[in-house]
């Protein structure tokens, strides 16, 4: 299966992009081709003349304040069977883009969600995800789903059906859910799973403070959304 990577980034995120490259260059990834995607977005963004690799990178961009814009631009270019979306500022683990297309491969699966995991491990911030890797676990094994949700820093998208319920709604912050409900609810929950084996690990996070900055900002984002997870579908 071939394999479409889309990365949407601000300028201000820039200085994470290559150790992003340089996980996606490390994947362990042989039934198929992979391509990358980088898009810039924001007011006034341009592709850039060059790639940060030398090249293998296709840069894109979109002058538009939403990174569901960013990706909804790389998607309509991509050509690979599956799409993966992650961020600049997260570096994946080699088999992440092999345990997503092994599970695209499952029966029903249209979609894969994987898990987000700290750059530095310590006992605490470990204990922390230990914990929410349970309750997502517990989420997706439900069939109730208005608790589904999406993870724009790490998931997987089989094209066919992002052409049937995409694309993203360009709003700030949601969309990824948005889409996972709207296949869950239009068609069915077994067509969305929770993959334990796809991790990417998220920059920013290095230990409890800066943990618990980054959940209260979600929270806050869930509040304005009035949703568990994310934006539900109205």
């Amino acid at each position: 299966m071939d394999v479409s990577i889309i990365v949407p980034m601000q300028a201000s995120e820039a200085a994470g992009l290559p150790d992003c490259l340089a996980g996606i260059r490390a994947q362990r990834y042989g039934q198929g081709n992979i391509e990358v995607l980088v898009v810039r977005y924001g007011p006034g963004s341009q592709p850039g003349v060059e790639a940060p690799d030398g090249g293998v990178v296709r840069m894109l961009a979109v002058d538009h304040s939403s990174a569901y814009a960013a990706r909804n631009v790389a998607a309509a270019q991509a050509k690979g069977d599956a799409l993966l979306f992650t961020e600049a500022g997260c570096i994946p683990d080699p088999d992440w883009v092999a345990a997503h297309v092994e599970r695209l491969g499952e029966g029903r699966v249209t979609i894969s969600v994987g898990l987000v995991a700290a750059i530095r491990e310590t006992g605490s911030v470990d204990l922390m995800l230990a914990y929410e890797n349970v309750r997502d676990e517990w989420v997706f094994a439900s069939s109730q789903w208005r608790h589904y949700f999406g993870r724009p820093k790490n998931m997987a998208v089989a094209r066919r059906r992002f052409a049937t319920h995409g694309p993203f709604v360009e709003v700030e912050r949601g969309a990824d859910s948005k889409l996972v409900q709207k296949v869950a609810r239009e068609i069915s929950c077994d067509e969305v799973v929770l993959t334990t084996g796809a991790i990417v690990h998220q920059r920013s996070i290095r230990g409890v403070p800066s943990f618990l900055r980054d959940r209260f900002s979600h929270s806050r984002a869930l509040e304005t959304h009035q949703s568990a997870h994310a934006a539900p579908i109205a």
